[in-house]
C-alpha cells in the first residue's frame, strides 16, 4: 500500500472514531452511523400503522452470535412492526456458554468460551436497538438458583444417554447431539468430552428460559431460524408443546432469497418441507411452457452460469459428457452414484432418516454396496469438503473405514472437477439420506433411493428406504430399478417448479450487491413500509394468515425482474 493510501486509511479511521465520539445529535448528521440509522427507523414508525395489541406478541427468538440471521429477522419484526403488529424479541446474554457458533476449529478452550459473549451480546442488542424492535434477555427468565440447579441435573450426562434428557416433558437430546455434531465437525469426540456436559447444560436453560417466555408473553406466533441446536431447538420443543404456532425460515440456493414454512410437526421441521394441501393443489396443475421455460433456465444458471449461494467458492468443471462416461462408466454394467452429504452441519432434527448420523448411513452404503458387485458404484464425496472440513469429511471417513475398497467401488474426490450435472448424465441412479441432488437428479427421470423423509419424498417420484433394513434392500434392488415413468416425471417437475421457483422468496432489504451473503440495507428502509416492496408484503401476510409460503405467478414473475435488476 502507497504512503497516500495508508494516509487515506488512517484518516478515514480517525474520522470515523472522533464521529463516534462527537454528540448525538452530530452523529445523527452521518449515514453510516447508528444513530443516524435509529432516526431514520423512528421517522419510519411515524408512518406506521396504530399498533393493535388485540392479537397479542409476535415473539422472535434470535438469541444472537450470528449477525446475519438478525438482519433478516430484524427486517420482518420492523415491517410487522409498521403494520401495527406487536413484536418482541428474545436475546441471549450469556446464561450459559455452550451454543452454536462454538466449533473445534476455533481452538478456544471451554473455559473460554465466554470470552466472545459480551461482544455478540452488544452487537446484537444494537441491531434491535437500531431498528427500534424491543426485546428482553433470555437469562432474565432463569434465576441464579435456577442455573445452579440445572447445572447439577447435568452432572451425570453422556452421549449414551443424551436421550433421556428433558426439562419439563420437553425432549432436548437430539437438539444436543446437533449441537456437538456442528461443533465437532468430524472431528472425533475423544479430548471433547466437556462439551457435552456444557452443551445439555445450556439446552436445559434454554428450556427453561423459552418455558417462561412462552407462559409469560404468550405469543401468537414464534419465528426463528434454524430450529435446531440449543439455541433454538428447546424454545421451538416449548413453543409447539402449546400449541403455539413457529414460523421457521433458511437460506436458500440464490443469494438474498430465503425458504419460509410453518412447522406443524417437531419431529419434522425442515423448512424446505411443502404441506399436503399445498402439494395437491400444485398436482392438479400441469406446467405451462413459461414454467417449463423457467425451471430449465434455474439449472442453466445453477450449474453453467455457476449462479448460486450454496455452492460457494465452486470451481470450473469440465463439460465434456462423453469424457466423464469414458473415465467412470463400463458398458452393460448398471452405474449407481451414493451422494454425500456434510456431515456435520444440521445432520438431524429436521426430518426423520434411517440412521443416526450421515456417517453411520455412509459406512452401512458402503459394506452394503461391497457385497453388490453387479452394480457399478461411485462415493460422490461433497464439493465443499475441498475446503471446509477437509480432515474431517467423508473422505477422510472413507478413507479410515475403507482402505481397501473393491474396483466395482470407486470415490469421487471432493476436488474433482465434476459436474454434478454431468455426473447425473452418465448414472442409472443415485442414493442419498435427504439432499437436493437426489431431487436434480429424479428431474431428470433417474430413480433415487433416499435414506430420510427427504422433503421431496413420498411424491411418488423416489424409493423411501426408512429404516436400514428397508434401505439395504432398496440398494439391492438398484440393477432393477428403471427410468421414471412419464406420470413420475411430470410430478417431479411439478414439485421442482414449486421447490425452486415459488419457494424461494427474495428479500431486497438484506441484498448485498456487492457480497454473496446478505445484510441489511439501512437506505432501503422504506422497503418495510405496507405496500413498498411485495415480498415483504407477502411474508407479513403468510405469517398472519398462517397459510404456505408459496408465491402466485404474479410474484414470480416479479422475482425474474429482481434477479436480472441484480
Amino acid at each position: 500500500m502507497s504512503p497516500l493510501k495508508k494516509f487515506e486509511r488512517y484518516a478515514r479511521i480517525a474520522a470515523h472514531v472522533a464521529i463516534q465520539k462527537s454528540p448525538l445529535p452530530v452523529q445523527a448528521l452521518f449515514k453510516h452511523t447508528e444513530e443516524h440509522r435509529r432516526r431514520q427507523m423512528s421517522r419510519l414508525y411515524a408512518q406506521a400503522k396504530p399498533e393493535d395489541g388485540s392479537k397479542g406478541t409476535l415473539l422472535f427468538w434470535v438469541p444472537g452470535g450470528m449477525p446475519l440471521l438478525l438482519h433478516v429477522e430484524g427486517s420482518i419484526a420492523a415491517a410487522m412492526k409498521l403494520r401495527g403488529y406487536k413484536v418482541h424479541a428474545i436475546i441471549c446474554n450469556a446464561p450459559y456458554r455452550g451454543c452454536s457458533i462454538r466449533t473445534v476449529d476455533d481452538g478456544v478452550p471451554v473455559a473460554d468460551w465466554r470470552s466472545v459473549c459480551a461482544s455478540c451480546t452488544k452487537q446484537t442488542k444494537s441491531v434491535l436497538d437500531t431498528l427500534g424492535i424491543p426485546y428482553s434477555y433470555n437469562g432474565d427468565y432463569v434465576t441464579d438458583e435456577e442455573r445452579d440447579e440445572l447445572w447439577e441435573r447435568t452432572a451425570d450426562v453422556t452421549l449414551e444417554n443424551l436421550k433421556d434428557l428433558k426439562y419439563e416433558g420437553l425432549d432436548l437430546g437430539s437438539n444436543v447431539r446437533s449441537t456437538i455434531i456442528r461443533y465437532l465437525q468430524g472431528a472425533a469426540l475423544e479430548g471433547n468430552e466437556a462439551i457435552i456436559r456444557e452443551h445439555a447444560y445450556s439446552a436445559l436453560v434454554s428450556a427453561a428460559a423459552a418455558t417462561r417466555v412462552m407462559d409469560t408473553i404468550k405469543p401468537w406466533r414464534v419465528f426463528m431460524s434454524h430450529g435446531v441446536y440449543v439455541d433454538w431447538g428447546p424454545a421451538m420443543h416449548a413453543a409447539m408443546a402449546r400449541n403455539i404456532p413457529v414460523t421457521g425460515w433458511k437460506a436458500s440456493y440464490l443469494s438474498w432469497h430465503f425458504y419460509l414454512r410453518h412447522v406443524t410437526d417437531v419431529d419434522r421441521i425442515d423448512f424446505k418441507l411443502l404441506s399436503d394441501d399445498a402439494w395437491s393443489d400444485m398436482r392438479a396443475r400441469p406446467l405451462t411452457g413459461r414454467q417449463n421455460a423457467r425451471l430449465d433456465k434455474f439449472f442453466e444458471d445453477r450449474y453453467k452460469k455457476q449462479i448460486s449461494f450454496d455452492m460457494k467458492k465452486i470451481k470450473e468443471f469440465r463439460h465434456d459428457v462423453d469424457e466423464l462416461r469414458a473415465e467412470y462408466s463400463k458398458p452393460g454394467r448398471p452405474l449407481w452414484a451414493v451422494l454425500a452429504h456434510i456431515n456435520w452441519d444440521s445432520v438431524s432434527d429436521y426430518s426423520p432418516m434411517a440412521y443416526p448420523s450421515f456417517d453411520e448411513w455412509m459406512i452401512d452404503t458402503v459394506q452394503t454396496a461391497i457385497d453388490i458387485p453387479e452394480v457399478d458404484w461411485l462415493i460422490k464425496v461433497h464439493p465443499i469438503e475441498a475446503w471446509d472440513n477437509p480432515a474431517s469429511g467423508v473422505q477422510r471417513l472413507l478413507e479410515r473405514e475403507f482402505p481397501d475398497l473393491p474396483p466395482h467401488i470407486r470415490v469421487i474426490p471432493a476436488e474433482e472437477d465434476v459436474s454434478p450435472a454431468n455426473l447425473f448424465e452418465i448414472i442409472d441412479g443415485g442414493v442419498t439420506v435427504y439432499g437436493t441432488a437426489g431431487l436434480e437428479l429424479a428431474l431428470i427421470g433417474k430413480p433415487v433411493i433416499v435414506a430420510g423423509e427427504a422433503h421431496y419424498g413420498g411424491k411418488g417420484f423416489t424409493y423411501e428406504g426408512l429404516t436400514p433394513p428397508a434401505y439395504r434392500d432398496l440398494l439391492r434392488q438398484a440393477p432393477k430399478l428403471g427410468p421414471l415413468d412419464a406420470d413420475q416425471r411430470e410430478a417431479v417437475r411439478q414439485y421442482a417448479y414449486s421447490h425452486f421457483i415459488r419457494r424461494q422468496i427474495p428479500l431486497e432489504i438484506v441484498h448485498h450487491g456487492d457480497s454473496l451473503w446478505w445484510s441489511l440495507q439501512h437506505d432501503k428502509r422504506d422497503l418495510l413500509l405496507p405496500g413498498n416492496d411485495p415480498f415483504i408484503d407477502f411474508i407479513c401476510e403468510k405469517l398472519v394468515s398462517g397459510a404456505d409460503f408459496v408465491m402466485d405467478e404474479e410474484l414470480v414473475a416479479l422475482t425474474e425482474r429482481e434477479v436480472t435488476a441484480a
